[in-house]
């Protein structure tokens, strides 16, 4: 207060001295940076930084004191695996006119924060100084494909199976049904491939994953939609496939 007074009273020789360090209202502001950080752990689909930016983006929205400022993509793969970082803003409310603010950085790999979730807030929340200009920042827009089986693609599939001629071959099947099937109309979205299988003169067709699937079958009986369980159309297990289609219907019970 001294430095601020003689500064105000115009002595020469005047230089601001900045107040000394809150430390307990800095670790609170990393303890708020290092848990948002954290709860990016795990989720295993993030492959770049800019897909942790709109992770903590919709993460900050329950939050009232972290504001993302920045982020910066690693232009090398790192021998620990890390890909980019996050820069934070915290402003932590001290009292009615008073805020305490504080900047830090947090490191990503492909599986979240860097260090262990377990580790200290400072091994999490680094510190750095807090940019001038920092203003709260929107993430980059996702233009990654939206891999999804087009509405009335079941039609299709249904009137292609049912006029093929007997002797029709798999890839016959496939190109008649790319051929006819609608477009997806939703941003980003592209049309899972689709997939068919002749065995003994019967058809198999698949497209898509998971829950998103679509098997069709024709034997002997006709041309039928064929559902299981969502879990065993995943990749790693029976999968959307057109084989699975083909299967008897005991090997499409949900799993006990």
């Amino acid at each position: 207060m001294l430095a601020l007074a003689a500064c105000a009273a115009g002595l020469s020789g005047c230089v601001f001295i900045p107040p000394v360090l809150d430390a307990g209202a800095h670790e609170d502001a990393r303890s708020e940076v290092a848990d948002v950080a954290r709860s990016l752990y795990g989720a295993g689909t993030a492959t770049t930084i800019e897909d942790y930016a709109r992770d903590a983006d919709e993460a900050l929205a329950r939050n009232a004191y972290v504001h993302l400022i920045g982020y910066e993509a690693y232009a090398n793969s790192r021998d620990d695996g890390a890909i980019g970082r996050l820069q934070f803003r915290a402003i932590m409310p001290r009292s009615v006119y008073d805020d305490y603010v504080a900047c830090f950085w947090s490191e990503f790999d492909g599986m979240g924060v860097a260090a262990s979730p377990i580790s200290v807030d400072a091994a999490v929340a680094h510190d750095f100084p807090c940019p001038p200009d920092a203003q709260n920042i929107e993430p980059p827009v996702d233009t990654s494909p939206v891999f999804v089986v087009p509405e009335g693609t079941e039609a299709v599939v249904i009137d292609v199976l049912s006029a093929a001629p007997a002797d029709v071959t798999a890839n016959d099947i496939v190109a008649e049904v790319t051929e006819r099937m609608p477009q997806p109309t939703g941003p980003y979205q592209v049309a899972y491939v689709p997939a068919a299988i002749v065995v003994d003169g019967d058809i198999g067709f698949a497209i898509g994953q998971g829950g998103d699937c679509l098997l069709v079958k024709r034997t002997d009986a006709g041309v039928e939609v064929v559902h299981a369980p969502s879990i065993l159309l995943e990749p790693g297990e029976l999968g959307c496939r057109p084989d699975t289609a083909l299967r008897p219907p005991e090997d499409l019970q949900a799993p006990h």
